[in-house]
């Protein structure tokens, strides 16, 4: 009888052992996170995450400790992609080239010339964010969505119609695979270039026209090259704070929530300040000699037509057809005034 009680005893205190293993709560363990961003430490991106990494520590007591590897030393998103699968990684920031690796349906909230104002992203990223969160791939857990602005053409002659467009060679980064096929089925002309060999090709005239935040292009001096801008938004810059579950699931469920509420404060936080750091950005590009053209109504109805006269093509293939939904309808609704 002792035997078996002393059997039950270390059964029992085995069976505890397990199940605080693989949680995460072994007392006085440190979850080291090393955190990755192609975004440069000298920017208002970069401060934010070096401020959030320290909010992570005191927000689960030291038990966490993150390294911010900026400036794209993990390589590529695609690479830090790779990285956060293999845990070389445990986490990063990315924008929606990244993220539609293990989420294709966040570049829906790009379709180009849909969402016009951040009040309708707003409402749209309400109510489609837990249809996000469910197509995430299953070994990745997203700590939060966020917001980066605003996509705006770059051109080397002024751009005012899809026809002028169609006279440029436009930039495209080969990850964005389905934003490059939207273009495309627009009849758009594209060619590929990134950062690394952006200037040559401006230079050779390659390309002569991108679209990017201003926000990006104002640090990168790309306005020297491109020296217009039209002044309506492509779409919004979609990206996420990302971890793999690997290290998601050794966290207690408290650290959890307390790395939840803190990086969705500080997104929060930044939202807020992208419209004045874009408006910024912006007004010292004009001061540098950019052109901002502003097109008449009639003029900005026909990049709309573009849209309607692609979209039931794009819509299944490209665009996550219950999100293109939900947001349609929700911007029926707000542009009704319902």
């Amino acid at each position: 009888m002792k035997k078996r009680a002393v059997f039950l005893i270390l059964l029992i205190l085995f069976l505890i052992g397990s199940v605080y293993a693989q949680r995460g709560t072994a007392r006085g363990e440190t979850i080291n996170i090393r955190f990755g961003s192609v975004l440069p430490r000298n920017s208002d991106f970069g401060r934010t995450l070096d401020r959030m990494a320290s909010e992570w520590e005191r927000a689960t007591n030291g038990a966490v400790r993150v390294t911010v590897s900026h400036d794209g030393r993990e390589g590529t998103e695609q690479n830090m992609i790779s990285a956060i699968s293999s845990n070389s990684i445990q986490a990063g920031l990315f924008s929606a080239a990244g993220i539609s690796e293990i989420c294709p349906a966040i570049i829906t909230m790009s379709t180009p010339f849909m969402i016009r104002t951040d009040n309708e992203l707003d409402l749209i990223l309400r109510e489609v964010e837990p249809i996000l969160h469910s197509r995430v791939r299953n070994d990745f857990v997203v700590v939060a969505w966020a917001k980066g602005g605003w996509l705006y053409l770059f051109s080397k002659e002024p751009i005012l119609t899809p026809a002028d467009l169609r006279r440029q060679r436009l930039a495209s980064n080969p990850e964005l695979r389905d934003m490059n096929l939207a273009f495309r089925t627009m009849g758009f002309t594209l060619a590929d270039a990134d950062m690394s060999n952006m200037g040559p090709r401006l230079a050779s005239n390659a390309i002569n026209a991108i679209y990017m935040a201003p926000t990006a292009v104002a640090p990168l001096q790309l306005h020297r090259h491109l020296n217009h801008m039209l002044n309506i938004p492509i779409a919004p810059v979609m990206g996420a704070l990302v971890m793999n579950r690997v290290t998601w699931d050794r966290l207690t469920s408290e650290q959890q929530q307390a790395i939840v509420r803190v990086t969705q404060r500080m997104v929060v936080e930044f939202n807020e300040s992208i419209p004045r750091s874009e408006t910024a950005a912006i007004t010292a590009m004009e001061r540098g000699g950019l052109s901002v053209n502003r097109p008449s109504p009639a003029q900005e109805a026909l990049w709309r037509t573009e849209l309607d006269n692609s979209i039931n093509s794009l819509v299944g293939p490209v665009f996550d057809r219950e999100i293109y939904q939900i947001a349609n309808r929700i911007l029926e609704r707000t542009r009704s005034g319902r």
